[in-house]
């Protein structure tokens, strides 16, 4: 169904919510139900106004994504050129550390030759000084050497004196001793001769007197009758307690 000029949209390229909302249709017999296009338009107004809010939103997001975009070429931009600065900056600081190696190596090798000069020169020093420093320990050392064998020497002879002295002392102390102990020992083997002696005439009158008075048969006597006592027995005694 053909609408006349006056029931056509407006010539505006976009409508909005608020046009479709508030759109007026001339009334016709046999016409439309006003309320359901009423009802109808409105549902196409709040469909419009969510597509439109949502196209917003989506011109925002790509709004943000074209942003982002940007940046992250910039950035990309940045580290492009970051990259190209650090190798060139790589290259060059290659380029220095060999020149700077080359150079350290030039003043090591100076420096080691200085070195290798000065080295010899402190190690012919102390040879000198320790030849020097030998040559006096050695005097020192045969002059101490020779001061310890006149001490020895001067020992020696005192010990030999002193044992000398030590023995004499106890050569003549043993003299006395042994003089001393043998005249005590003849003294004592005396007296026990004599023991001896009268102990065996004691024994013997025993004897007889028991023969003579007691019956025959009968052995009164005593113990040790009959057994002589060694005469050295008193010379062993001496002996052991004097050694």
């Amino acid at each position: 169904m053909s609408q006349t000029p006056t029931e056509q949209a407006p010539t505006h390229s976009s409508l909005t919510p608020l046009d479709i909302g508030h759109r007026q249709f001339p009334g016709r017999p046999g016409g439309y139900d006003r309320a359901g296009v009423r009802a109808f338009l409105g549902q196409v107004a709040d469909q419009v106004e969510a597509l439109l809010r949502e196209r917003q939103d989506l011109r925002a997001r790509l709004a943000d994504l074209e942003r982002e975009l940007d940046e992250r070429r910039q950035a990309e931009d940045e580290i492009r050129r970051a990259v190209v600065a650090a190798e060139r900056i790589g290259h060059d600081l290659r380029e220095n550390a060999t020149r700077q190696c080359e150079l350290m190596i030039e003043q090591a090798q100076s420096r080691r030759e200085v070195l290798d000069r000065d080295a010899e020169a402190r190690m012919a020093e102390l040879e000198a000084q320790h030849q020097v420093r030998m040559q006096e320990l050695e005097a020192a050392f045969r002059g101490r050497f020779a001061d310890l064998e006149r001490d020895h020497h001067q020992l020696t002879l005192e010990r030999d004196r002193a044992h000398a002295e030590r023995t004499v002392y106890l050569d003549r102390a043993f003299n006395e001793r042994h003089a001393d102990l043998t005249a005590r020992l003849s003294v004592v083997r005396a007296e026990y001769t004599q023991f001896v002696s009268q102990y065996r005439a004691l024994m013997q009158s025993f004897t007889e007197l028991s023969a003579r008075h007691l019956p025959a048969g009968d052995d009164l006597s005593l113990p040790g009758a009959g057994a002589a006592l060694p005469l050295d027995a008193p010379t062993r005694v001496e002996e052991q307690q004097f050694v």
